[in-house]
């Protein structure tokens, strides 16, 4: 297992929750309010958007003057068959199942964005924060937990991280992220241990309910005793719920075999894989556990070899982990008001860290590249658009009209100076999220693309 520095500090502080057990009322928690959530749904490695939300038709298309080759004829099948695929208006490549068709109607897909950056590093943290990096180095926090800083502490888990990495700096205890790389990292967190005599555990609890020492306060200049004790009671709060049942997959009722059915999830599945993890978000997401959580939804889609053969089936999964979360999130009530779907007050990012060039090189893969799509969709999105495009040659990002969501090949100076016609990036992507959840869009220092907003 891998964790970060503020997954250790929650850790530690479950070794003294695991021995505690029944009735704590959550003095660190606010009551629940209406309240935006959000998935931000991470391919990692890279994907080829001509698989996936930027295809480009082969036929008549000469690799010699457009500098693009969608490559279809070498996929194999059933990717070869399937070409572009249109729904609801919208354009999808041959690595998009049928189940995330299903759902057209209630996305958008952006194209045309610019990363600035080929590095996996910086791309990735680009997408995560909306600040370009200094180096590779992160500038800023995760924009969940911007996010969830902002929206107040409703929640046991106000912010999840599921194989993607996540950062809170400067921010409230509560939107430090809870950092998992697996259904087993998890499982280590809200189930006990050991089991433990009822004495043991009564006098344990007691010791805890005094609260920290005069000395302790006194070490509190930094706030790091403060944000122990918090995290002890979480850790105690999720033990005593007994949360690690939501999550337990070895379960034979018949809600748990739905789920499994729902995500493809078969014995052997890997607990770190793409159906896993999308179930967990879903799990956290429907029991009220998170505000905001970033999943891993795709890996190993960094194919600069054996494209034909890797990155379609690769992305392919991560687009049918998205699709089973986001029925699962449409078929669960929100919980402020059950006659609403929690899909209806979820907003859905699904990113990567760039696009792969529309050439394919000398061992049969695509390289990095500097132009990428990303998919929106839930609350506060228009859906059933698309918003910018790529350039025809090359597939380099052009401007876009923030307004219509029209691009502009060739915009003059007056129209970029204006800012009716910008170039679209991931702090553009993050602000209009910002925007949509009412929220101060002041920190990306950026500004919303309101063709994407309802």
């Amino acid at each position: 297992m891998s964790f970060d520095r503020r997954s250790i500090l929650k850790l530690g502080a479950l070794g003294a929750g695991a021995l505690s057990f029944g009735g704590l009322t959550r003095p660190v928690l606010a009551q629940s309010e209406v309240r935006r959530r959000l998935v931000f749904a991470y391919f990692e490695g890279g994907w080829d958007i001509l698989l996936g939300l930027d295809p480009r038709e082969p036929q008549g298309n000469d690799p010699n003057l457009t500098r693009i080759d969608p490559a279809y004829d070498q996929l194999p099948e059933p990717y070869r068959s399937r070409g572009i695929q249109t729904r609801n208006g919208l354009r999808f490549g041959p690595a998009v199942p049928t189940t995330f068709l299903a759902h057209a109607q209630d996305m958008t897909i952006v194209n045309g964005v610019g990363m600035d950056t080929a590095a996996h590093d910086a791309g990735r943290r680009y997408f995560i924060t909306g600040r370009f990096p200094r180096g590779v180095t992160a500038v800023g926090s995760s924009a969940a937990a911007e996010i969830v800083s902002v929206q107040g502490d409703h929640t046991a888990i106000p912010h999840m991280s599921a194989g993607v990495e996540a950062y809170a700096q400067a921010l409230p205890n509560h939107a430090s992220p809870f950092t998992v790389n697996s259904l087993a990292d998890l499982q280590v967190a809200l189930n006990p241990i050991v089991a433990v005599e009822p004495e043991v555990v009564a006098a344990v609890r007691a010791f805890h309910d005094r609260g920290p020492s005069c000395e302790a306060e006194r070490m509190d200049g930094t706030g790091l005793v403060t944000q122990l004790e918090e995290n002890r009671l979480r850790a105690r709060a999720y033990l005593e719920d007994q949360l690690g049942q939501l999550f337990d997959l070895a379960r034979q009722d018949g809600e748990m075999q739905a789920l499994r059915n729902l995500y493809g999830i078969v014995p052997g599945s890997p607990q770190d894989g793409p159906e896993v993890l999308a179930f967990v978000a879903g799990q956290a997401l429907k029991n009220d556990l998170t505000q905001a959580v970033s999943v891993r939804v795709a890996r190993g889609l960094d194919t600069h070899s054996n494209w034909a053969a890797d990155q379609p089936p690769r992305q392919e999964q991560g687009f049918a982990a998205l699709a089973s979360l986001i029925t699962d999130l449409k078929n669960a009530p929100l919980p402020e008001d059950p006659s609403r779907s929690l899909f209806e007050e979820t907003t859905i990012v699904a990113f990567s860290e760039f696009g792969r060039t529309p050439l394919l090189n000398d061992l049969a893969g695509r390289d990095h590249h500097l132009g990428n799509s990303c998919l929106l969709a839930g609350a506060g999105i228009r859906t059933g658009r698309t918003v910018g495009a790529s350039a025809s040659v090359g597939m380099l990002p052009i401007a876009t009209d923030p307004q219509s969501g029209v691009s502009i090949e060739r915009p003059s100076e007056s129209q970029m100076a204006s800012g009716a016609a910008v170039m679209m990036s991931p702090a553009h992507i993050l602000t209009t999220v910002f925007e949509t959840a009412g929220l101060s869009t002041d920190i990306l220092r950026s500004t919303s693309i309101s063709a994407l907003m309802s």
